[in-house]
Protein backbone atom coordinates (compact mmCIF):
# COMPACT_ATOMS: atom_id res chain seq x y z
CA UNK A 1 0.00 0.00 0.00
CA UNK A 2 1.41 3.40 -0.96
CA UNK A 3 1.59 6.38 1.37
CA UNK A 4 -1.41 8.03 -0.30
CA UNK A 5 -3.41 4.82 0.23
CA UNK A 6 -2.35 4.79 3.88
CA UNK A 7 -3.47 8.41 4.25
CA UNK A 8 -6.84 7.41 2.81
CA UNK A 9 -7.01 4.52 5.29
CA UNK A 10 -6.19 6.91 8.14
CA UNK A 11 -9.04 9.17 7.04
CA UNK A 12 -11.41 6.16 7.14
CA UNK A 13 -10.19 5.22 10.62
CA UNK A 14 -10.77 8.78 11.81
CA UNK A 15 -14.27 8.59 10.30
CA UNK A 16 -15.13 5.74 12.65
CA UNK A 17 -13.69 2.60 11.05
CA UNK A 18 -11.28 1.88 13.91
CA UNK A 19 -11.04 -1.81 13.01
CA UNK A 20 -9.03 -0.86 9.92
CA UNK A 21 -6.13 0.18 12.17
CA UNK A 22 -5.26 -3.52 12.18
CA UNK A 23 -3.58 -2.97 8.81
CA UNK A 24 -0.95 -0.79 10.48
CA UNK A 25 -0.41 -3.34 13.26
CA UNK A 26 0.20 -6.10 10.71
CA UNK A 27 2.28 -3.97 8.35
CA UNK A 28 4.49 -2.15 10.88
CA UNK A 29 4.27 -4.30 14.02
CA UNK A 30 7.30 -6.50 13.31
CA UNK A 31 9.50 -3.55 12.31
CA UNK A 32 8.45 -1.58 15.38
CA UNK A 33 8.96 -4.54 17.69
CA UNK A 34 12.44 -5.07 16.21
CA UNK A 35 13.37 -1.47 16.99
CA UNK A 36 12.12 -1.71 20.57
CA UNK A 37 13.55 -5.16 21.26
CA UNK A 38 17.04 -3.98 20.31
CA UNK A 39 16.84 -1.52 23.19
CA UNK A 40 14.93 -3.56 25.78
CA UNK A 41 16.43 -6.88 26.86
CA UNK A 42 13.21 -8.56 28.04
CA UNK A 43 10.81 -9.68 25.30
CA UNK A 44 7.75 -9.09 27.48
CA UNK A 45 8.79 -5.47 28.09
CA UNK A 46 9.48 -4.98 24.38
CA UNK A 47 6.05 -6.36 23.50
CA UNK A 48 4.34 -4.04 25.99
CA UNK A 49 6.29 -1.01 24.76
CA UNK A 50 5.44 -1.85 21.15
CA UNK A 51 1.78 -2.15 22.09
CA UNK A 52 1.97 1.17 23.96
CA UNK A 53 3.45 2.81 20.86
CA UNK A 54 0.57 1.60 18.68
CA UNK A 55 -2.01 2.72 21.25
CA UNK A 56 -0.38 6.16 21.30
CA UNK A 57 -0.33 6.24 17.50
CA UNK A 58 -4.01 5.32 17.36
CA UNK A 59 -4.90 7.98 19.94
CA UNK A 60 -2.88 10.60 18.03
CA UNK A 61 -3.78 9.49 14.53
CA UNK A 62 -5.31 12.87 13.70
CA UNK A 63 -1.86 14.44 14.19
CA UNK A 64 -0.26 12.30 11.47
CA UNK A 65 0.30 14.80 8.73
CA UNK A 66 2.12 12.67 6.18
CA UNK A 67 5.42 14.49 6.72
CA UNK A 68 6.97 11.02 6.80
CA UNK A 69 5.76 7.52 6.09
CA UNK A 70 3.52 5.92 8.69
CA UNK A 71 6.32 3.40 9.34
CA UNK A 72 8.76 6.16 10.20
CA UNK A 73 6.13 7.91 12.33
CA UNK A 74 5.33 4.80 14.37
CA UNK A 75 9.06 4.14 14.84
CA UNK A 76 9.45 7.64 16.22
CA UNK A 77 6.63 7.05 18.68
CA UNK A 78 8.08 3.66 19.65
CA UNK A 79 11.53 5.16 20.10
CA UNK A 80 10.36 7.99 22.37
CA UNK A 81 8.16 5.60 24.35
CA UNK A 82 11.07 3.19 24.85
CA UNK A 83 13.62 5.85 25.75
CA UNK A 84 11.21 7.30 28.34
CA UNK A 85 10.71 3.83 29.81
CA UNK A 86 14.46 3.18 29.92
CA UNK A 87 15.09 6.49 31.68
CA UNK A 88 12.59 5.49 34.35
CA UNK A 89 14.56 2.25 34.79
CA UNK A 90 17.66 4.34 35.65
CA UNK A 91 19.93 2.36 33.33
CA UNK A 92 23.63 3.33 33.37
CA UNK A 93 25.86 3.40 30.33
CA UNK A 94 29.51 3.84 29.41
CA UNK A 95 30.92 7.31 28.81
CA UNK A 96 34.09 7.90 26.80
CA UNK A 97 34.81 11.43 27.93
CA UNK A 98 38.51 12.26 28.20
CA UNK A 99 39.53 9.39 25.90
CA UNK A 100 42.63 9.71 23.69
CA UNK A 101 42.34 10.92 20.09
CA UNK A 102 42.31 8.21 17.42
CA UNK A 103 42.39 8.35 13.65
CA UNK A 104 39.38 7.57 11.46
CA UNK A 105 41.47 4.97 9.62
CA UNK A 106 42.23 3.14 12.86
CA UNK A 107 38.51 3.13 13.75
CA UNK A 108 37.46 1.96 10.28
CA UNK A 109 40.01 -0.88 10.23
CA UNK A 110 38.98 -2.15 13.66
CA UNK A 111 35.23 -2.00 13.02
CA UNK A 112 35.48 -3.69 9.62
CA UNK A 113 37.63 -6.61 10.81
CA UNK A 114 35.46 -9.71 10.27
CA UNK A 115 37.14 -11.50 13.16
CA UNK A 116 35.93 -8.88 15.62
CA UNK A 117 32.21 -8.98 14.82
CA UNK A 118 31.47 -10.57 18.21
CA UNK A 119 33.46 -7.82 19.93
CA UNK A 120 31.53 -5.22 17.97
CA UNK A 121 28.15 -6.71 18.92
CA UNK A 122 29.20 -6.78 22.58
CA UNK A 123 30.36 -3.16 22.38
CA UNK A 124 27.02 -2.10 20.86
CA UNK A 125 25.20 -3.49 23.92
CA UNK A 126 27.27 -1.13 26.09
CA UNK A 127 26.12 1.98 24.21
CA UNK A 128 23.36 4.24 25.47
CA UNK A 129 19.90 3.34 24.09
CA UNK A 130 19.80 6.34 21.75
CA UNK A 131 23.23 5.40 20.38
CA UNK A 132 22.16 1.77 19.90
CA UNK A 133 19.07 2.96 18.07
CA UNK A 134 21.10 5.16 15.77
CA UNK A 135 23.48 2.29 14.91
CA UNK A 136 20.59 -0.12 14.36
CA UNK A 137 18.55 2.24 12.21
CA UNK A 138 21.50 3.21 10.01
CA UNK A 139 23.49 0.00 9.67
CA UNK A 140 20.98 -2.80 10.24
CA UNK A 141 17.70 -1.29 9.03
CA UNK A 142 19.50 0.78 6.36
CA UNK A 143 17.31 3.82 7.01
CA UNK A 144 18.16 7.13 5.38
CA UNK A 145 19.59 9.97 7.44
CA UNK A 146 16.33 11.86 6.80
CA UNK A 147 14.20 9.04 8.24
CA UNK A 148 16.49 8.64 11.23
CA UNK A 149 16.44 12.40 11.80
CA UNK A 150 12.64 12.32 11.88
CA UNK A 151 12.47 9.30 14.21
CA UNK A 152 14.99 10.80 16.64
CA UNK A 153 13.74 14.38 16.19
CA UNK A 154 17.18 15.65 15.16
CA UNK A 155 18.77 17.24 12.10
CA UNK A 156 20.36 14.97 9.48
CA UNK A 157 23.74 16.69 10.00
CA UNK A 158 23.52 15.93 13.71
CA UNK A 159 22.82 12.29 12.89
CA UNK A 160 25.93 12.10 10.69
CA UNK A 161 28.07 13.65 13.42
CA UNK A 162 26.69 11.31 16.07
CA UNK A 163 27.31 8.28 13.86
CA UNK A 164 30.93 9.36 13.53
CA UNK A 165 31.30 9.77 17.29
CA UNK A 166 29.57 6.47 18.03
CA UNK A 167 31.92 4.63 15.67
CA UNK A 168 34.84 6.05 17.66
CA UNK A 169 33.16 5.07 20.90
CA UNK A 170 32.63 1.52 19.64
CA UNK A 171 36.28 1.31 18.71
CA UNK A 172 37.35 2.41 22.19
CA UNK A 173 34.93 0.03 23.86
CA UNK A 174 36.29 -2.84 21.79
CA UNK A 175 39.88 -1.79 22.45
CA UNK A 176 39.32 -1.45 26.22
CA UNK A 177 37.42 -4.74 26.39
CA UNK A 178 40.21 -6.67 24.70
CA UNK A 179 43.16 -4.73 26.04
CA UNK A 180 44.31 -4.03 22.49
Amino acid sequence: MQQTDEQHLIARILDGHAEEFGYFLERYGPETFALVSRLVPQQQDAEELTQDAFVRAFNRLETFGGRSSFGTWICRIAYTTTISWLRKQHMRYISIDDQPQISDTEVDNALEDEGRIGDLRQAITRLKPDEQTLINLFYYDERSLADIAYILDLEAGTIATRLHRIRRKLYLLMKNENGR
